[in-house]
């Protein structure tokens, strides 16, 4: 069942759609209140997807001039969304019934995914926790199995996955141990192994090995993953500093520390919350509630006004005035930022 939060949602980025900020702009030049009915915004190239409550939108022009559709289950109107992942012209969604069906929204047509949990030898009841994308759908269990779907995945031995963060065609995927693997293309260094290959099956990043991770994240064809220690490690492509570290290689295909700086050059402890990836940015927020970002600010991914910051190589604190109230959460997607504030 979806579970439903009473939230303050601030977006900054690129804005393909009217019913997200209310208003005609292609960008919004620094964190905007969303409307107090949304909880959940996802902000594509050419569309918005937004849930309000349990009930789940789409705006954006899909050939005929703005428009705003609510999205309503082929399954009959009493059933339920409750996972819903944005695509270039097609929404997959996850129903109560865990069925998965993707809407093109070109098409306004609906298209059922054959199942594809198989029965599992102590015959528990297997259930989709979460659906990621590259270039296929991915999509994790409540029993910690992966599925390229239709195709399991090639399981290491007695490893359990708890979490799973796609870029453009590679995965980074969590384990309950706190060891990372990854697995897809690695021509840009995202798999972190040292090397530009690409791995079929789920293989261990070795230089996060002994780490306690906790948190991963994915964005084009970069990652970062948080430690129990608040350390943030980046690794990837890194043609607009989206790794926030200061390094003249446009790949860096192992995981590196990232250091904090203040405006002067001085590091300083700053223990990371939440970390998350767009395509070409970074962005976190600090046990103190501080929000930091790096890479590209063409869109105004990062809440800055572009004549103050276009392009960061390394992490820099970016100013929001929220008075008394705090950051609470965030996320990213491909070309902006969702601030949940209280």
């Amino acid at each position: 069942m979806r579970v439903i939060c009473k939230v303050m949602l601030f977006y900054s980025g690129f804005n393909p759609s009217a019913l997200t900020l209310n208003n005609d702009g292609l960008v919004s030049d620094g964190f905007s209140k969303l409307s107090e009915d949304f909880t959940e915004v996802n902000v594509m190239w050419n569309y918005s997807l937004v849930w309000k409550g349990l009930d789940l939108l789409i705006s954006g022009d899909f050939g005929g001039g703005n428009d705003t559709r609510l999205l309503v289950s082929p399954e009959g109107s009493g059933s339920k969304f409750i996972h819903a992942l944005a695509g270039t012209d097609t929404v997959t969604i996850v129903s109560e019934s865990q069925k998965i069906w993707q809407y093109k929204i070109y098409e306004d047509q609906w298209r059922e995914i054959d199942n594809f949990l198989p029965s599992n030898d102590e015959n528990l009841e297997e259930s989709i926790s979460k659906i990621e994308r590259n270039s296929c759908i991915v999509a994790l269990t409540n029993l910690g199995r992966l599925f390229n779907v239709p195709n399991l995945v090639d399981m290491p031995k007695r490893v359990k996955f708890v979490d799973v963060a796609c870029g453009f065609n590679h995965s980074i995927i969590l384990a309950d141990n706190g060891d990372v693997y990854s697995m897809g293309m690695g021509t840009r260094g995202q798999l972190g192994h040292g090397d530009l290959e690409d791995c079929d099956e789920p293989t261990l990043i070795e230089a996060l090995a002994g780490l306690n991770v906790i948190q991963i994240a994915a964005g084009g064809w970069h990652n970062a993953v948080l430690t129990s220690d608040g350390d943030l490690y980046t690794w990837g492509w890194n043609t607009n500093g989206e790794l926030g570290i200061t390094s003249d290689q446009k790949v860096i295909a192992l995981p590196a520390v990232v250091d904090f700086k203040t405006e002067d050059g001085n590091i300083v402890n700053e223990r990371v919350k939440k970390v998350q990836c767009g395509n070409n940015f970074t962005i976190c927020l600090s046990v103190d509630g501080s929000l930091w970002g790096c890479g590209s600010n063409k869109y105004y991914q990062l809440g800055q006004p572009r004549a103050d910051v276009e392009v960061t190589t390394k992490f820099i604190k970016l100013k929001t005035d929220f008075g008394s109230k705090k950051i609470v959460d965030i996320s990213c997607r491909e070309w902006g930022t969702v601030l949940n504030v209280e």
